[in-house]
């Protein structure tokens, strides 16, 4: 093939380059004018169907907007009123149970001696013994007191034989004896002294004797007194003396058996909860013999975190009631009160000791069972509630719009303070802002009426047109 010809290579290159030249010149601003026009016209649209969505600024009232019904209803916007706050949950406490400790009872004995014997328990659960009448079957038998065991006030729990208390008996008694033989020859001196048989200073000496004798009397009263022997007890010391010189010093058998008998009883109802001693021990007046407690309550240790403590501590001691739970049987709800709030923080938990009591009907309780106390805390008079979708938060604030009383058509932003929510109802708090003429910040109050459904559209919008002000503002 023969190739073209150089003038009809040149003609088509001059040819190119003047469509080349035209082309930029004609086509490039009617492409321009083109896409200027193409945004004018969404502006445009985008402003009609704004204002055709929405709304106008109410100019009196700031951060008001005005909606009319039929924006109202092309939103789906729904309202909720203000309700009265919910109760807060109940505020839930680990601890554990301990023995009363002002109601345990630590059991001595008076005088230092040996045990002789321990009292007995009626034990209608025990067995009887092999070889009894009973036969091996379930009766009430009797046994020494043990560990666990319920005791009146009053009851016997142990004998003691001190020979302590049997030398200040038998000293009470010498000085009785010896009061009595002194007192004799005192009248029997005076007597004399009348018919000039003896001298004054012979008599004033004997006076003195019976005065000294008096005195020793005195004092071992006092002494068997402060070791709370029985008056009657004393009593019968007086008058076994005075039956020892009617007999020419022969005591009385009966008297010998109880003489250095020291009877330990139960000063409260309650049950053993420790026992320390046994027949054959000797025992000292420091040492205890039985640990008895009132179970009829048990003391509550629980642990609150610290920033709970200012609800606990803003509750009147009326109202300091809980609920205590077993983590055992976490079904059985028992009744208590607490009443002090250790001073201390634990520095590992961060929290403090909240002391009370719990009921132990039965005496089901067992002191180391670990308990959850439930305590209820009030509802704050300023909270109010309303349902979570009313919230919008925005530039780390929470706001809520409000339907105007007085026109339905106006709804207002206004600022709040969520304290405590769930999936679907929020509690507020009053906003101290108001307190300064912060007119965003005015507390909302029951009855009011606020938008669940369409909030973030308002938010929006409120900000487009308060963007677009004072152009965009128009009167109502």
């Amino acid at each position: 093939m023969q190739s073209a010809k150089p003038g009809f290579k040149s003609l088509l290159t001059a040819i190119a380059f003047v469509v080349a030249l035209i082309v930029p010149l004609v086509v490039v601003p009617k492409v321009h004018q083109w896409l200027e026009d193409r945004e004018a016209a969404g502006k445009k649209h985008a402003l009609e169907v704004h204002e055709e969505r929405m709304h106008e600024l109410a100019a009196d009232q700031p951060d008001t907007l005005i909606v009319t019904d039929d924006v109202f209803k092309s939103m789906g916007m729904t309202l909720a009123k203000v309700a009265p706050a919910s109760p807060p949950q109940p505020l839930k406490l680990d601890g554990q149970l301990y023995l009363l400790s002002n109601s345990m009872v630590h059991v001595h004995s008076r005088f230092a001696g040996d045990v002789v014997e321990v009292g007995d328990f009626d034990d209608p659960q025990a067995l009887a013994a092999p070889g009894s009448s009973a036969g091996g079957t379930d009766s009430a038998v009797r046994r020494p007191l043990e560990f666990g065991d319920y005791v009146r006030e009053g009851q016997l729990l142990a004998v003691v034989w001190s020979k302590e208390l049997g030398e200040k008996k038998s000293e009470l008694v010498e000085a009785v004896a010896r009061l009595r033989i002194d007192e004799e020859r005192l009248k029997s001196l005076e007597e004399a002294e009348r018919k000039a048989s003896v001298s004054h200073d012979k008599v004033r000496e004997q006076q003195r004797l019976v005065e000294g004798d008096i005195i020793n009397v005195t004092t071992a009263e006092r002494t068997l007194r402060s070791w709370r022997v029985p008056e009657s007890e004393i009593e019968v010391v007086r008058e076994e003396a005075t039956r020892i010189r009617n007999r020419n010093g022969v005591p009385t058998a009966k008297i010998n058996e109880n003489w250095a008998r020291v009877e330990v009883r139960s000063f409260v109802s309650g049950t053993i909860v420790e026992k320390n001693v046994a027949v054959g021990d000797y025992v000292n007046n420091e040492l205890d013999l039985f640990k008895i407690a009132d179970l009829s309550r048990m003391n509550v240790l629980a642990h609150a975190y610290e920033e709970d403590l200012p609800a606990l501590e803003s509750l009147p001691q009326d109202a300091r009631s809980w609920k205590v739970f077993l983590k055992a049987d976490p079904k059985e709800e028992l009744g208590g009160r607490f009443d002090r709030i250790g001073p201390i923080i634990d520095p590992t938990q961060h929290t403090a000791l909240v002391m009370g009591w719990v009921v132990n009907p039965g005496g089901r309780l067992r002191a180391g069972q670990f308990i959850t106390a439930w305590i209820e805390l009030p509802t704050p008079a300023d909270e109010v509630s309303i349902p979570v979708s009313a919230l919008v938060d925005l530039d780390g604030e929470t706001y809520v719009f409000v339907q105007s009383a007085k026109d339905p058509l106006r709804y207002t932003r206004r600022r709040v303070v969520p304290v405590r929510r769930n999936d679907r109802v929020v509690s507020l708090a009053r906003d101290l802002r108001a307190e300064h003429g912060d007119s965003a910040a005015l507390p909302l109050a029951v009855g009011d009426v606020v938008v669940t459904t369409g909030g973030l559209q308002l938010a929006a919008e409120l900000q487009y047109l308060q963007s677009q002000a004072p152009e965009a503002v128009r009167s109502p």
